[in-house]
């Protein structure tokens, strides 16, 4: 499988060498734009890492798969484009950062012969387990769920980039909501098989101080905020997301997901790692899940993306899932702005793209 960089701005210099230790994966090179504004960054990847710097159509001529790394706001301009010349394509999260960008994608993967799917964290071993513990109906009925995602530490190069990837929202869309709402909103879908009907969100965003300072007040983006979810069949959730000076595990991202349902109910933390089951009649197990989260659950992405073009199935993630999950952030960021009004996540509308 031979897999381009389609643009060296966030999160590649990891992923490239996850990729290099994978077997039957081969990384062909950086690719971007000629506009580019961090058309530096794709070059000093190339140089760092050793891998060509391609123009952006040879790279695509070239490969089997696009892993789409650039800023968030230009995702969904070049996945498109990836789809277009027909590749399978692997966009960085959040895959976009609004709804007219995730119907974009959905629309481009109808159209395309190649997969589409973004990066996510729910093959992590301990969201694996919580998963077939759903399915299996030891907690019964799903009727609530808790998720929690926080990280340490700021915003230096030894977390993110710079901070204006984060922070500016012309390049990435928002705060921390946009940032890391896409997790909780896909773990979420994906443990109850449930659309989001509503969406109460309250965050630190202006006019309101951002609870730990720094950039995010700065951009007058949030730097945490917690988010109520009205889900179909009555069933509730709750998501916190925050960026904190001090976290609150040992892990760079403490990430917890709990669902309560009608018989127990099971609680999947990554960072003890470990998934715990209680039952109505207080029987308790907990068992240990061991290896790093983040790492593992990139490399079973990375290889079942594999999988699933050589057997030609829809992959963990699809369009749709992609589009569900902005559509909950967006009404998040809309609720917040408005003091926590109620806000309906928006529905796909029909494409109207003329072939």
């Amino acid at each position: 499988m031979r897999i381009l960089i389609v643009s060296g701005v966030r999160h590649a210099r990891d992923y490239v060498p996850l990729l290099r230790s994978l077997p039957g994966v081969e990384v062909i090179g950086c690719a971007d734009t000629a506009d580019s504004p961090f058309a530096e960054d794709s070059a000093d990847l190339a140089s760092t890492t050793g891998l060509p710097l391609l123009d952006l159509d040879q790279g695509l001529a070239s490969c089997d798969v696009a892993l789409v790394c650039s800023e968030p706001t230009r995702h969904v301009d070049l996945a498109v484009r990836a789809l277009e010349a027909g590749r399978h394509v692997l966009v960085d999260k959040p895959a976009a950062t609004d709804t007219r960008g995730a119907q974009r994608l959905w629309e481009a993967a109808d159209r395309s012969p190649g997969l589409l799917s973004a990066v996510h964290r729910l093959h992590s071993p301990q969201i694996v387990r919580a998963r077939r513990l759903v399915d299996s109906g030891a907690i019964g009925l799903p009727l609530a769920v808790d998720a929690e995602w926080i990280a340490a530490g700021g915003l230096d190069g030894t977390t993110v980039e710079r901070p204006e990837l984060v922070c500016d929202p012309a390049l990435s869309g928002g705060g921390e909501l946009v940032n890391f709402g896409w997790y909780p909103a896909l773990a979420i879908r994906h443990l109850t098989g449930l659309e989001v009907e509503e969406v109460v969100a309250f965050s630190s965003a202006a006019p309101h101080a951002p609870l730990f300072g720094g950039p995010h007040g700065t951009y007058g983006v949030e730097d945490a905020a917690v988010l109520s979810l009205r889900l179909r069949n009555g069933v509730v959730a709750t998501a916190t997301v925050a960026r904190a000076p001090a976290g609150v595990g040992p892990a760079p991202v403490s990430s917890s997901l709990r669902v309560l349902g009608s018989h127990g109910h099971v609680l999947a933390d990554e960072d003890a790692p470990s998934v715990t089951v209680r039952a109505a009649d207080g029987g308790r197990l907990s068992r240990r899940i061991g290896g790093p989260a983040g790492v593992t659950a990139l490399r079973r992405l990375f290889t079942e993306f594999g999988d699933d073009i050589r057997l030609g199935r829809t992959p963990s993630v699809s369009a749709a899932d992609i589009y569900a999950a902005v559509a909950v952030v967006e009404a998040a960021l809309s609720s917040a702005r408005q003091d926590g009004a109620p806000v309906v996540p928006a529905a796909r509308t029909a494409d109207t793209t003329v072939v």
